[in-house]
């Protein structure tokens, strides 16, 4: 739920999200994303990771909840 609304998420949306929970603040690259979410079969040069991100950010909505830090991953965001 975001605000009281149901959100429909795929499998890779959800255990994206669960991965950066359980992280409690720490970055994520998509090195880890991929190691954890996607099977051993995922191609270490896709951006499966970004277009997740992307529609999962999407599905959230604002105010944004997951934070790209540059060059080394993903975290959810401070509360506000």
């Amino acid at each position: 739920l975001r605000a009281g609304v149901p959100i429909s998420l795929t499998r890779k949306e959800f255990g994206v999200l669960e991965m950066l929970a359980m992280a409690e603040g720490r970055v994520v690259s998509s090195e880890e994303l991929l190691d954890h979410v996607w099977d051993e079969m995922a191609d270490p040069f896709t951006n499966a990771v970004r277009i997740t991100m992307m529609t999962l950010r999407r599905k959230l909505g604002e105010p944004a909840l997951i934070e790209t830090v540059v060059g080394v991953g993903y975290r959810l965001a401070p509360p506000a």
